[in-house]
């Protein structure tokens, strides 16, 4: 018998625990099997609860909420130093500035190529040099080297729209107003016939923007974009996950990441997004020309936790420039490209994309995170900016037959912010409007009323999905040989809004598309925005989980409880002194009013798994650890009473502080849901607005 050397024994027991532990950390990050089924499994088991089947009653979430103004300062613009770029270049053309030629004696610039090799690495082509324009044929980025005859030099970077990508030969939509001949525009416009047979879609979003801080760090954009453009704000846009891909996943494919094919790094065998069923491939496939623009490589939505794109998914894709862009920080000021901000390169960008293919249909996303990703703050540098590039996009007539979707990902999700109730319910309230060209609304009139319906319902990226697939359908089609021979001819859009063309066959049919399998309570998730939304849907319906729902739960009061007693008339009487506030200027004509009754109350409540909610249980966001509890200081309420003299019934909405124990109601949160009738002949002339307030004296 043969014995074993000292200490060898507890090698091999070392050795042996060394292989467990090995085996066992495989096993545990080994999440592909998990995630494919268990995960979708306790997500979906979550999204079934009961307490996510009511009927959604979105919270009310004031622009200046004291928990949340504490937070946000001032910001001025950003600066990226003295003195310009020496060159710039519009469409395909790179040239030295007017400006720069003028005060610098015989500039030489040499010109080299920025091209994509992956998503992570470019490589560079032939440098030229030359005193003449450079022509951008290889790539849309160009690096470039001047210096004048008396030895002042510059170095940096610069962005157009080449001249050589090719365009899809069957393109086959009909021309728009803009192209059309002289005789075939005066023949339409006698005919007053809505022109355009195809739709540009514009997508512009920035990371971690709710609709109230959009509203508050961008006011002047706003007020533009609602007022001038006539944009309308999706008021019950929920998120369905946490973070960006969460949100932009489902938004460009219609699915979740765990329903699409594994791509996560981590995972040995992943394959790239490239088998992710994009909308802009089946806005491709018709012939738009498409452009998806992401800064941040480093944390980009498709490169940080995934394998990013094989082949470039576009026919324009900024991140090559940005890629570049990180070997140049050094040389430049924070948020700055040379002397450019960040913001600026890729709205001139996604502008300079509009402009070279106007004569054709585009679809162009747009997403920036430098600003808003890691400062509630910042973002505000951007407001002119982006007010003055909407300002130039409508001059130029580039909105006249383009569908503008301004928007965002999320709200903020820093932690001080996300500490607060009304930042966890913002958080999930991002930003998201649509502005649709006036053919639009004169060919599909009763599409455009079912989007304004939709206005305030509860809405999720899934639906913004069947939105784009909706308009893809709709964009009216005909046949290559009929384009330019029947210019007379256009098939008059019925008030009902169906083509008869229907959906075009290039659409029905994808071979690159995987097969991807979806659960029953998936089907039906998402309903285009174009079409009617249920105004009773529940975040169930929607396909969102209780902890990321933020509509509130209503528990009806007995009115007759002594628990409840108290609260009840304090908030009733509220509604009533806000009524009476509205009419106290004009009391010589309007009696003031008194409660009669209290017909009902309900205490409007968060979910209980939103206020639980902590952070991610998992790495990739798909899972929620509920140890959180989140503070409530403010509580919402709704009641419908009844005011003396007349019997004026009114529903209102009224908000109650835990800290003062006051409650407040605004005006406009007051509905009177029976006539008024005569009671209010008195005021008609004199103050129109408070009609439904005033109980005249005589």
């Amino acid at each position: 018998m043969r014995f074993l050397r000292r200490g060898t024994v507890h090698k091999i027991a070392l050795g042996c625990f060394l292989i467990l532990v090995m085996v066992a950390l495989y096993v545990l990050n080994d999440e592909r099997d998990v995630d494919k089924s268990v995960k979708i499994d306790i997500i979906e088991r979550s999204i079934r609860s009961v307490v996510n089947q009511g009927e959604c009653r979105h919270p009310h979430l004031p622009l200046d909420s004291t928990d949340i103004m504490k937070f946000y300062k001032p910001q001025g613009r950003i600066y990226c130093g003295e003195g310009l770029d020496w060159v710039m270049c519009e469409k395909s053309i790179c040239f030295v500035r007017p400006e720069i030629a003028a005060s610098h004696d015989d500039v030489t610039c040499s010109y080299t190529d920025i091209i994509r090799k992956s998503d992570y690495k470019v490589r560079f082509g032939r440098t030229l040099r030359m005193k003449e324009p450079y022509v951008l044929q290889a790539s849309d980025f160009v690096k470039v080297a001047c210096r004048s005859s008396s030895g002042e030099s510059w170095f940096g970077m610069a962005h157009g729209i080449r001249d050589t990508v090719p365009r899809a030969l069957s393109a086959n939509f009909a021309p728009n107003l803009a192209v059309l001949p002289p005789e075939a525009v005066a023949q339409q416009q006698m005919q007053d016939i809505p022109t355009a047979s195809f739709y540009n879609v514009l997508m512009f979003g920035f990371d971690s923007l709710s609709r109230n801080a959009f509203i508050r760090k961008l006011p002047r954009t706003y007020e533009y974009l609602t007022q001038q453009l006539g944009a309308t704000v999706l008021k019950g846009y929920n998120i369905v996950g946490d973070g960006t891909p969460q949100a932009l996943v489902p938004l460009l494919t219609g699915f979740t990441e765990l329903e699409l094919p594994e791509t996560r790094k981590r995972f040995s065998g992943a394959g790239s997004v490239d088998s992710y069923p994009m909308i802009w491939k089946d806005f491709s496939r018709l012939g738009y020309m498409t452009s998806f623009n992401e800064d941040l490589p480093n944390v980009g939505t498709f490169t940080y936790r995934m394998t990013g794109f094989e082949q470039q998914p576009v026919d324009h894709y900024l991140r090559t420039y940005y890629v570049q862009a990180e070997h140049m920080a050094t040389q430049s000021q924070p948020n700055c490209i040379g002397h450019q901000p960040d913001h600026v390169t890729m709205l001139e960008y996604t502008k300079n994309f509009m402009l070279k293919y106007r004569d054709v249909p585009r679809f162009v996303f747009s997403f920036h995170g430098g600003l808003s990703h890691d400062s509630i703050n910042l973002i505000g540098a951007a407001d002119d900016d982006v007010h003055d590039w909407l300002v130039a996009l409508k001059e130029r007539s580039l909105l006249d037959d383009t569908i503008l979707i301004m928007m965002a990902d999320h709200g903020n999700r820093f932690a001080e912010v996300r500490a607060t109730l009304q930042g966890k319910q913002e958080e999930r309230l991002p930003f998201f409007s649509f502005a649709f060209p006036e053919s639009f609304k004169k060919r599909f009139r009763q599409e455009y009323k079912n989007f304004l319906t939709n206005e305030q319902r509860l809405t999720t990226p899934f639906d913004i999905h069947a939105t784009l697939k909706h308009i893809i359908r709709k964009s009216r089609i005909q046949r290559p040989h009929q384009l330019f021979k029947n210019y007379f001819f256009l098939e008059l859009q019925t008030d009902a809004g169906e083509d008869q063309m229907g959906e075009s066959d290039d659409l029905k049919t994808d071979p690159t598309k995987p097969d991807i399998h979806i659960s029953e309570l998936a089907h039906g998730r998402a309903v285009s925005l174009l079409d009617p939304i249920p105004n009773n849907r529940s975040c169930a319906d929607a396909y969102i989980e209780p902890h990321w729902c933020a509509c509130l739960n209503w528990l009806p009061m007995q009115l007759n409880d002594s628990r409840y007693t108290g609260i009840i008339l304090k908030t009733a009487q509220s509604i009533v002194d806000a009524i009476n506030a509205a009419t106290v200027n004009q009391r010589q004509l309007c009696a003031p009013l008194q409660l009669l009754r209290v017909n009902w109350a309900l205490h409007l409540q968060p979910h209980k798994e939103l206020l639980q909610f902590k952070t991610n249980s998992d790495k990739d966001g798909f899972l929620a650890d509920m140890t959180g509890q989140t503070q409530v200081h403010d509580e919402m309420y709704q009641l419908q009473l009844v005011t003396q003299p007349g019997g004026g019934l009114y529903e209102a909405s009224v908000a109650y502080s835990l800290n003062t124990f006051s409650a407040t109601t605004k005006l406009t949160d007051i509905s009177r849901v029976n006539k008024y009738g005569d009671q209010a002949r008195c005021i008609y002339d004199h103050d129109p607005e408070l009609r439904k307030y005033c109980y005249c004296r005589d």
